[in-house]
């Protein structure tokens, strides 16, 4: 073919093609508006446009609506309730109420009145642009722009006091849209379910919690790292068994009903510190019969030289070692006793495993370590001393130096000397000093109950040497 022919038929397809392109683009919009029989100075044309502005406007609530009271949880809604400010109070119970007739019912109705009005806007656009290309591109541009964008952003940002305010109007929509809309969102709770709001699982909502941890320490609003260790022990309390949080019996320090409590087994009763020493018999030491309690040798002379079955022995409960840690701590609420032996045959004359506490599950209620005067290891198991700041006090020296000095004198009341007893019992109880030294075998911190442990009422003939919390298996 020759070149002089190439170039014709290339420049006859380019001639068309932009005169095809002139057709469509080259042509001004007030010649397309003449050209539609539209006067654009005419007050039906300005009417036309007033009936567009209201349509985008009318739009852009509905979508952003949608978004809106969609983003609102029902859960966070019931916390704005409860703890909310009056504002956020007040909007939460209007929008509360609203999409308590059904989530569904309120998403339907504003979903098929914004398709309603995105598509009725084109059919207006094209008696004023004269329809074509030009009157997509124009709907397309202010239902994009002016109907989604901005009233979505906005509607995100403040949904909750938009979806107050609009409350009223949506509901009016629902009754109107009633017969199309309530069916489908009908359909659409069986298929799907309805929706109860956001609730959260143990894991989640340690994470939750965690994330509301405060960075700036001036935010006493926010939550401090103790209040988030305090909460996750506590969601974890529950799943968490006695056996792994319990004193090993050979870590526990445990008395025989024939043992005798003379002066150096009551001494090292006192140095020890416990409030409550388990009791068990002579010839197997893994069949507990019951506890002492330490406050029992208030009025005890171990001059006397009794063995410990001669003494008021108070009953040990008895569980499983499955046994929940918020299950026992339930137990120890009811006051029948702050300690319990965790057995494989809870009832029965063997399978002891180990002994829990009172202060066992605070620990684990607090998540951190709890240490008291007596204690010399933080965790017995590991061997971690308690490391302890050492504070001068020249009062407690010099009390201490007094107590020393008056282990054995006797005590004048009202002029008479007491007898033996009170001067042998005095003696007991000033007779710790440094010397002594507390051994690891006789001082695991887990048996150490607290203070409120101490001076619970034990009451005589109940029935704690039953199986605990129906662990019998």
């Amino acid at each position: 073919m020759p070149i002089t022919s190439r170039f014709y038929y290339i420049r006859t397809f380019l001639l068309t093609t932009l005169s095809f392109s002139s057709q469509i683009y080259g042509q001004p919009i007030a010649g397309l508006i003449e050209s539609s029989g539209n006067d654009y100075g005419s007050a039906s044309f300005w009417e036309k446009v007033l009936v567009i502005i209201v349509l985008v406007l009318i739009g852009g609530i509905f979508a952003g609506l949608t978004l809106g009271l969609m983003g609102l949880d029902e859960t966070n809604l019931h916390v704005l309730i409860e703890s909310g400010t009056p504002d956020e109070r007040e909007n939460a119970k209007k929008v509360l109420r609203l999409l308590d007739r059904g989530k569904h019912w309120v998403l339907v109705t504003l979903l098929l009145s914004n398709v309603i009005v995105n598509e009725t806007l084109p059919i207006v656009l094209h008696e004023v642009a004269g329809g074509g290309l030009q009157a997509v591109v124009i709907s397309t541009a202010l239902i994009v722009i002016f109907g989604e964008v901005i009233p979505q952003s906005i509607c995100v940002r403040y949904g909750l006091a938009i979806g107050a305010k609009t409350a009223w109007m949506v509901l009016v929509l629902m009754y109107i849209m009633f017969p199309i809309a309530y069916p489908t969102a009908r359909l659409l709770d069986y298929v799907l379910g309805e929706s109860h709001g956001t609730v959260y699982k143990k894991a989640g909502l340690k994470s939750l919690v965690s994330l509301h941890q405060a960075v700036n320490p001036s935010d006493v609003d926010a939550l401090t790292s103790d209040e988030v260790l305090i909460i996750g022990a506590v969601l974890d309390l529950r799943s968490k068994p006695v056996s792994q949080i319990m004193t090993p019996l050979e870590n526990a320090f445990t008395l025989s009903t024939e043992d005798i409590l003379d002066e150096k087994v009551v001494d090292e009763i006192l140095s020890a510190g416990y409030s409550r020493i388990p009791i068990h018999t002579p010839e197997n030491k893994i069949n507990f019969v019951g506890m002492l309690l330490t406050k029992r040798l208030i009025t005890y002379d171990p001059e006397d030289a009794l063995p410990v079955k001669d003494l008021p022995i108070s009953t040990l409960p008895e569980t499983g070692p499955e046994t929940s840690c918020l299950d026992i701590l339930n137990f120890f609420q009811e006051g029948k006793s702050h300690m319990a032996l965790v057995s494989s045959d809870p009832g029965g004359q063997s399978g002891a495993l180990g002994v829990i506490t009172l202060e066992d599950v605070i620990e684990e209620l607090i998540g951190e370590e709890i240490i008291d005067e007596t204690d010399v290891y933080v965790d017995v198991q590991n061997k971690i001393r308690v490391v302890r700041r050492q504070v001068p006090n020249r009062r407690d020296s010099r009390l201490q130096r007094l107590l020393t000095a008056h282990r054995r004198r006797p005590v004048i009341a009202n002029g008479k000397t007491p007898p033996v007893r009170s001067n042998s019992t005095g003696a007991n109880y000033g007779s710790y000093d440094n010397s002594h030294v507390v051994e690891p075998h006789m001082k695991p911190h887990a048996v150490v109950a607290d203070a409120a442990a101490s001076t619970s009422v034990q009451k005589e003939g109940n029935s704690e040497t039953q199986p605990l919390l129906g662990n019998k298996d």
